[in-house]
């Protein structure tokens, strides 16, 4: 019988795992930064088992871009200081060099398989007479593009240019550099792209709830609907990406930060489940810059959570409290019109509850809890907002709701989940009774399977 049931999970977890998912529809984001290799590697297929992306040289088979490191004259990047910056870490990827001739431009091309939805990434050194366009393609059909020049806003000499498409699929994009001869250095770096994910794909939800005044309590009255939580394959920092390539600020693909406002959404990282606030926008600059403080209040998570992210870090007129494993955690900081603030608190699980709010915490009357902000909005992975009032002690509450798929608690529904509820289901706990009926049978793995296809949450 438990021979017949093993065999029945594996064949389960197979068909659940190729079934098309329903549900809430997400986007599931990847990261490519070039870190892993060194200087001159050829890149084409090393990242295609992890993200689906292939890389290579437009319109020459017998060429392949490679890696440049920063103050490197291999490649051309040998300034010094803010002359030469990646826009992660040191590394980037360039055109080859044809015979040891780095001003030969060379058009870098990535194809994706599966298609994906959304490409951002940066153009380094846009200067000269650089001009680069982010073409992006659907088979044979273009479907977005984005240009920069020299002299537009956020180009030059060592800066870090965004470039982003987006499109219901594309397959493929182009880098394409012009330039007069002998005029052409450059670089892509922090190459991240979405893929539509539903159901079991996107992970767990998170209830928001908002008070209706300050101190009121009556959040179960006032329940906002349910967050669904931004799959990343990565740490919680890369997700954040605070200050790459934008200085002390938020560079993550998942949110366009929105001026005077303060950003509040939920992740699903290597760190486990992590709360994500950002204040105010750093492309382009903000008005006016800004103030905040801020609470939250962790109940029913036993081990507590840990900040992951702070954003600044190293500015004196950022304060922070609370210790990993703590559940109360302030900040109190204040941002210039260049930045955003804010910061990233990681490892939410179990039956956790956290509320969430502007108040006093530094001591400092002469400050006002938030200033240079009008909105408070959360956001979903499936594309929606929630408004929030941005009012002084009018607490936001964040429930995390069970995942009965989610078995093993990691947040990504895969065949572990099948393994650890074959286990649970053996030892008769209360997790591998599926169905509730305190009889352990062949029902609960139907149970089970039909939970993990429909995926986490209520739809």
């Amino acid at each position: 019988m438990l021979n017949d049931l093993r065999r029945w999970a594996a064949m389960g977890a197979t068909f659940a795992m190729s079934a098309t998912a329903t549900g809430q529809q997400g986007s599931k984001l990847f990261l490519v930064d070039f870190e892993e290799y060194q200087e001159l590697t050829e890149i084409s297929d090393q990242y295609a088992s992890e993200t689906g992306a292939t890389f290579s040289i437009v319109g020459d088979d017998g060429l392949l871009p490679i890696i440049g490191e920063e103050g490197s004259p291999g490649v051309g990047f040998i300034g010094a200081g803010d002359d030469n910056p990646m826009s992660s870490g040191s590394r980037g990827l360039t055109d080859p060099l044809i015979d040891g001739d780095l001003a030969i431009p060379n058009d870098i091309a990535i194809d994706f398989d599966p298609p994906v939805t959304s490409v951002r990434l940066f153009a380094i050194d846009i200067d000269g007479t650089d001009s680069v366009t982010l073409r992006a393609f659907d088979g044979e059909r273009e479907v977005a593009s984005d240009t920069a020049s020299v002299g537009d806003a956020g180009t030059g000499n060592g800066v870090s240019t965004e470039f982003f498409v987006q499109a219901e699929s594309i397959t493929r994009v182009q880098v394409e550099i012009t330039a007069e001869p002998g005029g052409v250095g450059w670089a892509i770096d922090f190459v991240t792209f979405t893929r539509p994910c539903e159901g079991n794909g996107c992970g767990p939800l998170t209830e928001i709830a908002q008070e209706s005044a300050p101190g009121a309590g009556d959040f179960d009255e006032n329940v906002l609907g349910n967050l669904l939580i931004y799959p990343w394959l990565g740490q919680a920092s890369t997700f954040y990406a605070y200050n790459i390539p934008e200085g002390d600020s938020w560079n993550g693909q998942s949110l366009t930060p929105v001026a005077d406002r303060s950003h509040l959404l939920m992740s699903a990282t290597l760190n486990g489940v992590t709360l994500n606030v950002v204040h105010d926008r750093a492309i382009p600059d903000d008005p006016d810059g800004g103030h905040a403080e801020m609470m939250i209040e962790l109940l029913g998570d036993e081990d507590g959570v840990t900040r992951t992210v702070e954003d600044d870090p190293d500015d004196a007129a950022d304060v922070f409290t609370g210790e990993p494993g703590e559940s109360v955690f302030t900040s109190a900081q204040s941002w210039s019109p260049c930045c955003t603030d804010g910061f990233a608190l990681s490892g939410f699980d179990g039956a956790w509850t956290a509320y969430v709010q502007f108040t006093s915490v530094d001591g400092n009357p002469d400050n006002g809890v938030f200033t240079g902000m009008s909105e408070w909005v959360a956001y979903s992975a499936d594309g929606s907002e929630i408004s929030l009032a941005l009012e002084e002690g009018r607490r936001v509450r964040l429930v995390g709701l069970p995942c009965p798929a989610d078995c093993n608690g990691d947040t990504i529904l895969n065949i572990l989940d099948f393994v650890c509820f074959q286990l649970e289901w053996q030892a008769q706990s209360a997790k591998g009774d599926c169905d509730g009926n305190g009889v352990y049978n062949i029902l609960d793995f139907v149970c089970f399977q039909l939970a993990f296809q429909n995926g986490c949450g209520e739809f």
